[in-house]
């Protein structure tokens, strides 16, 4: 019989969907649920030894014989400190122990109860990985707890072996129950590295076999014409579509770059016919990645969730990760089309792209969002567009931007903090046009930027000021637009034109369309000796009423079941109001 403390079931069958057997145990009762349900399974070969010291030192002779991850478990307080020694030397030999530590909740601490000490920190200069694992109330920290413990197992042989140490909070044991008789099937993740067994490699290509399959493509991954065609043959032999965004770099012809506004505009139908089997996740953030994830929590719950790249660590950004593979992307794809000769049929990403192609680009008066769509359909082939956080970033995505042109923007974080100094760091020693879009909180948040010696004359800035943060409008109603000005979206009513001119740049406003045409014409012309700036002047309530209006007008579709698309004349017809 198991205990009915679902954190320690999580435990329980993990340490043995990893085969760790070995258990040293030493006497105490804030860890009997464990060590009680441990000594009622046959798969564990549970060992007792009193002294924590002796017995942790006994499991690396465990370890030493059988070569195998040893685990020892203890009560709490100064049980765990004992462990002190053979920990250090466990590091150092590179011995897999896994340290079982039972504590009391973390509320506790300092408040003269028993047995409370600092102990989820207390080897950190000698551990591999430390796991402060949580209560399990909620869905959400079940979900931690479960991916807190996969990253605790990978890493005791993970690049190198050595001790890892998982701390667990016992609310109250002297009234748990043991009444399971058997453990639940909680997710195990597994990493892989490209030397698995050739058996290994043949399963996974089975599992893709005949699936549709979505890969989530994220920012940072550097594409090379390896990968691209290894890439092109993964394509071209499985279901796959990529779901991107500009600033990925990812130009694959299988790839979606306005996943945003397919996404919103697709029918009830739609999501659910193109939900995927397989989701395979690469490189950073995704500029949309909220929208993604809100799309597959609803349309593909039995999906399964696969991680590509050479990063070392778990990255569950859909709740439903299994598999990862530490490797180079090209490496991956080499590997899963080496034995496969037949290609499957495309027709998942038809679909996909059929959806796309039907979205009709704004056409628009004069706005924030004209200004920017006008700068992006006039850039300059072969130059560079860095794309501040908030508004600039979403906008920018609603239109097509050539091939030629490499994208950017600082979206690790997602934090306004630094864009405009990121674009004058990339044209200081560029020989590219570089254009920067900004906003007007981003761009005075940082306008240290252009006093800098190393100002390119070939830097060009779009930035677009109306009067305060137009993104922190959208979630609330339009009647709280005077509330709002005061600290939420910080209102004001400066101009960078005293500040860009006292730095030797060209300066340029625009307050209408004709104005922004003709300052655009300036912003692009090459022949202009020296860094230029173009500041178009809206207003906040109309910029973000526009693209609220806009958003409905999607939503609207969404809720449409139709059998045939048309939300790319819905659109259109918006935008020509």
């Amino acid at each position: 019989m198991y205990s009915n403390n679902k954190l320690l079931q999580h435990i329980l069958f993990l340490l043995k969907a990893n085969n760790i057997r070995k258990i040293v145990i030493s006497p105490g009762s804030r860890h009997f649920p464990l060590s009680h349900s441990i000594e009622n399974d046959p798969f564990f070969q549970p060992f007792s030894v009193v002294d924590e010291r002796s017995a942790a030192f006994f499991a690396l002779g465990l370890i030493q014989e059988s070569n195998e991850p040893v685990a020892i478990c203890c009560s709490s307080g100064t049980s765990v400190a004992n462990y002190g020694s053979a920990v250090s030397e466990a590091f150092y030999q590179k011995l897999p122990l896994l340290l079982l530590t039972a504590d009391r909740v973390p509320e506790l601490l300092g408040q003269k109860e028993d047995q409370m000490m600092r102990q989820d920190n207390m080897f950190h200069e000698f551990i591999k990985y430390h796991g402060q694992l949580p209560l399990i109330k909620t869905d959400l920290d079940e979900w931690y707890a479960n991916r807190i413990i996969n990253e605790a197992l990978i890493e005791l042989n993970h690049t190198g072996a050595g001790p890892v140490q998982l701390n667990y909070p016992i609310f109250e044991h002297k009234s748990d129950t043991f009444q399971l008789t058997e453990l639940p099937v909680v997710r195990k993740i597994t990493c892989h590295k490209a030397d698995e067994d050739p058996e290994i490699w043949s399963q996974f290509r089975k599992k893709l076999t005949g699936k549709k399959i979505m890969m989530v493509w994220g920012q940072s991954v550097k594409y090379t014409e390896r990968l691209d065609k290894a890439l092109n043959k993964f394509c071209e032999m499985y279901n796959c579509v990529i779901i991107t965004d500009r600033i990925s770099n990812c130009l694959h012809p299988n790839a979606i770059l306005n996943s945003f506004v397919v996404l919103k505009a697709m029918t009830l139908n739609e999501q659910a016919e193109l939900s995927p089997d397989v989701v395979l996740t690469l490189g950073g953030n995704i500029i949309f990645n909220s929208e993604i994830k809100d799309y597959l929590n609803r349309n593909a719950s039995h999906m399964d969730n696969w991680q590509i790249g050479p990063e070392n660590v778990v990255c569950d950004a859909f709740h439903k990760l299994t598999e990862m593979f530490e490797m180079n992307e090209a490496a991956f794809f080499e590997i899963m089309t080496a034995e496969n000769s037949k290609a499957t049929d495309n027709s998942y990403f038809d679909r996909w792209n059929e959806i796309s192609e039907t979205i009709t680009k704004p056409e628009v008066e004069f706005s924030q969002v004209y200004s920017i769509g006008k700068l992006i359909n006039q850039l300059p082939q072969n130059s560079v567009l860095q794309l501040s956080n908030s508004s600039a970033i979403r906008i920018g995505h609603l239109f097509d931007i050539d091939e030629s042109i490499k994208c950017y923007c600082n979206r690790g974080v997602n934090g306004i903090d630094g864009c405009m100094s990121t674009a004058v760091g990339y044209a200081a020693t560029s020989e590219q046009p570089v254009f920067l879009i900004i906003g007007d909180l981003t761009f005075f948040y940082d306008m240290n930027a252009l006093w800098n010696r190393h100002l390119s004359k070939n830097i060009r800035i779009l930035l677009v000021n109306n009067q305060g943060g137009a993104v922190m409008h959208l979630p609330f109603g339009n009647d709280m637009g005077p509330v709002l000005v005061q600290h939420t979206s910080a209102g004001h009513i400066t101009s960078a034109k005293g500040w860009v001119e006292s730095i030797g740049m060209k300066y340029i406003s625009a307050t209408d369309k004709e104005s922004v045409d003709n300052g655009i014409e300036m912003l692009i012309d090459m022949k202009i000796d020296g860094p230029v700036l173009l500041e178009v002047f809206t207003t906040i309530d109309e910029d973000a009423a526009v693209y609220k209006k806009y958003m409905a007008e999607i939503n609207r579709v969404t809720l449409a079941d139709k059998a045939k698309r048309k939300a790319g004349k819905i659109l259109n017809n918006f935008f020509k109001r």
